[in-house]
Formats: C-alpha cells, structure tokens, sequence
C-alpha cells in the first residue's frame, strides 16, 4: 500500500519542525525544500486559506536550493 501524502513527513528548512506534508500549509521553495507555515508567514510570505495556496512567496534567497548553483 502506497502512503499518502498525509504520511509523508518533512522538516522545516528553517526552523528544523517536522512537518505532515499534506496536513500543513507548507511552502516548497524546491523540489526537496520546505519551509513551515510559520516560517514562511516570518519571511514575508501570505498563505490565502479560501484559495488554498500561497498567494505571497516568502523569501528563501539565504536557503539551499538544489536548482541554483553553488556560489
């Protein structure tokens, strides 16, 4: 039996929280990064809850993101 997503667990890039991928209104700012709701809300990001979906990105310039090279 294949897990849910309610089952996937993760932790913040941030804070370091475990996180239920599918139960929390996290915030993926790469394929393998997420940040917790609250701190993507602290980093000036605005989930719409009636939209379902973060309507303001927060910002992850300082966090490891696997796309972008390495400086």
């Amino acid at each position: 039996m294949a897990p849910n997503d309610e089952e996937i667990e993760d932790r913040c890039a941030s804070c370091g929280g475990l996180l239920t991928i599918g139960a929390d209104r996290a915030y993926a700012f790469s394929p393998t990064g997420v940040l917790c709701p609250a701190c993507a809300s602290r980093r000036g990001g605005v989930y719409d809850a009636e939209r379902d979906r973060w309507v303001v990105e927060p910002d992850c310039s300082d966090l490891p993101d696997e796309r972008r090279p390495p400086r």
